[in-house]
């Protein structure tokens, strides 16, 4: 078994196919078609099976992975302590933020960043935060900046800050500005039993942001009429801004939104907060550029 392997065998994996997998590890794919060939006769036993179009792992497939990943995180682990003592003039650090976020935090933390360290390559996955704790696990990135989820014992996490989650309303709807809505803090706050025949925009039952939005309706015993689901943040607050509905939204987004000025924010009766952190693998001895990544967040988030 070679590092090499592992990492081919990860990536199809990965990716899904021979195709996708020879694209990311910028290869043409009957070379890797080649390789992966030569690698089972050199190993003695299929890794893969064909199943249709798709590549699927055998057992010994599912072992050899299993085994390689824990070498791959043994390599990441030496790799870090040879950062640390050459000083990290040179290295990589692998992001996976989501994509609003990256919109205006990434403009804000990189310069001040690759100020500190020119010599270190950024690698940006800019996606669902849902894939993220997958994505740390499995050695796909190095830290990953997003809300708090469900406590994982295999992350370690370093919160940045504490967001508010607000509730959306067309601007132009009829609760806005009514005298007895009061403003507790930057915005005035709403009721959800105000709401109880209106469209709720949310996210998709395996996001994260979905989870909060459920536990708000739970707290609140309060379940909507109507729900369109969206995974993306941006489509939710559009839709809103359109007149079709109302959606929850953290405030560090608010000002970051195409129809800001088609929307008002409303505070929660009962005001929900949720921790934006950034999270990486457990026990990891980090390079200390990503420590100062993460101290980068802490001041300028």
């Amino acid at each position: 078994m070679e590092i090499k392997d592992i990492e081919y065998v990860k990536t199809i994996i990965d990716y899904g196919s021979i195709t996708k997998a020879a694209k990311a590890l910028y290869i043409t794919q009957p070379s890797l078609s080649i390789y992966i060939k030569n690698m089972q006769q050199r190993l003695g036993f299929d890794v893969f099976y064909q199943r249709g179009k798709k590549l699927e792992l055998t057992y010994l497939g599912e072992e050899f992975l299993k085994y390689g990943l824990q070498i791959l995180r043994i390599q990441e682990n030496f790799n870090d302590t040879v950062q640390n003592a050459l000083n990290n003039k040179f290295g990589r650090l692998r992001l996976a933020i989501p994509l609003l976020r990256s919109s205006y935090l990434v403009p804000e933390l990189l310069p001040k960043f690759h100020k500190e360290f020119p010599n270190v390559d950024i690698q940006l996955n800019e996606s669902s935060s849902a894939s993220f704790p997958y994505l740390i696990e499995n050695g796909n990135v190095d830290l990953a900046l997003m809300n708090r989820t469900q406590e994982n014992h295999l992350l370690e996490i370093k919160k940045i800050k504490s967001e508010e989650i607000l509730i959306a309303l067309p601007a132009k709807h009829h609760l806005v500005g009514q005298s007895h809505l009061k403003k507790e803090g930057d915005y005035p706050s709403l009721s959800l039993d105000l709401l109880a025949d209106e469209l709720f925009i949310l996210h998709q039952p395996d996001q994260f942001s979905r989870h909060i939005s459920d536990n708000i309706f739970l707290e609140n015993h309060f379940q909507p009429k109507q729900v369109l689901q969206t995974r993306n943040i941006e489509t939710a607050a559009n839709l809103v801004a359109n007149n079709l509905g109302v959606c929850f939204i953290n405030a560090s987004h608010t000002k970051h939104l195409n129809d800001n000025a088609k929307i008002k924010f409303f505070s929660l009766e009962q005001k929900v907060y949720v921790d934006l952190v950034v999270a990486y693998r457990k026990n990891r001895q980090l390079p200390s550029f990503a420590k100062a990544f993460i101290e980068i967040c802490k001041h300028s988030i």
